[in-house]
């Protein structure tokens, strides 16, 4: 059907804008690798969106997905047992509330940072990917040096699926770190979701998540896990606005003194890279007592969770 006049007004100027903005993006991206002496050495686009593999003259190799705007993973491939960002090492005080063979899940892959390093910490741990995207999946073991084995599983699929039909009890530890660019997808912080997470977590597991408080929805992500969860405690991540939180049940009493003790112990235990349990001391937040609305599902709807 033929358009009128200020349709294809509109719909010419909206192509001008997508140009724009995607040219807008290249050049910046360009700009940041040039001063840094990195190189390009992957870029690709799957139907979650394009991706990004940089390299810096010194090996390591960072992850971006979406718009570009932030870097999604960093990694020195073949050594697993480094973390470069901060908030990776402060959300492996899970793998202090776990038995040195317990069941883990994380869900988004990313460059795979985490669960190598866990693999590489608790070689006797069952491990479990899950992730949206078949091309991270491609690209973490092209590029990252992300392997799966026998006790590190990689699935291909929606998390909030795969939680949901996942056995009760399976997990002793589940990590929520996957992004819709820089965004927490909805469907992986309403209660729905959450509850879904409590009942596949064993009696005293945990729930680790990634959460940033500028987000527009913090306050109200804070009090629907306090919705679901006995205990919600909050570590802040070096200067900036990220915090990492760890909820569980009443079975498994927590604290600040709590959660620095058990790092402590697995500081003993193996040899971490970096002083988790003055991250935990340090960072630790009681979380803020505000009268913010729980996040539901939109009624009538089967939520999902993009990339």
């Amino acid at each position: 059907m033929k358009q009128a006049p200020h349709s294809t007004a509109r719909s010419s100027a909206a192509r001008v804008a997508a140009v724009v903005a995607a040219l807008c993006l290249v050049l910046a991206l360009g700009y940041w690798i040039s001063s840094v002496r990195s190189t390009v050495v992957f870029e690709g686009e799957s139907e979650f969106g394009r991706v990004w593999v940089v390299e810096r003259a010194d090996g390591l190799r960072s992850l971006y997905m979406g718009d570009g705007r932030a870097r999604q993973s960093a990694v020195f491939p073949g050594r697993p047992s480094h973390l470069e960002f901060a908030y990776t090492r402060v959300a492996m005080v899970g793998l202090a509330l776990v038995p040195d063979d317990g069941r883990i899940l994380f869900v988004g892959l990313g460059g795979g940072a985490m669960p190598m390093y866990a693999r590489q910490l608790l070689p006797n741990a069952k491990i479990e990917v899950v992730e949206l995207d078949p091309l991270i999946v491609d690209v973490a073991q092209r590029y990252f040096g992300f392997r799966p084995d026998s006790l590190l599983v990689v699935h291909t699929g929606d998390g909030r699926a795969f939680i949901e039909q996942s056995p009760p009890e399976s997990y002793d530890l589940i990590v929520l770190d996957a992004f819709s660019d820089d965004e927490i997808p909805y469907a992986l912080v309403t209660r729905q979701f959450l509850e879904a997470v409590r009942s596949r977590l064993s009696p005293g597991g945990v729930v680790v998540s990634n959460l940033w408080s500028s987000s527009g929805e913090y306050a109200s992500m804070v009090t629907t896990y306090g919705a679901v969860f006995e205990q919600v405690h909050l570590i802040h991540v070096g200067r900036g606005t990220q915090r990492i939180l760890v909820a569980g049940s009443a079975l498994r009493p927590l604290d600040r003194s709590a959660l620095v003790e058990a790092s402590r112990m697995l500081a003993r235990r193996v040899e971490l890279g970096f002083d988790l349990p003055a991250l935990v001391e340090r960072g630790y937040e009681i979380p803020p007592e505000v009268n913010a609305p729980i996040l539901e599902d939109p009624a009538g709807e089967r939520l999902v969770a993009p990339r």
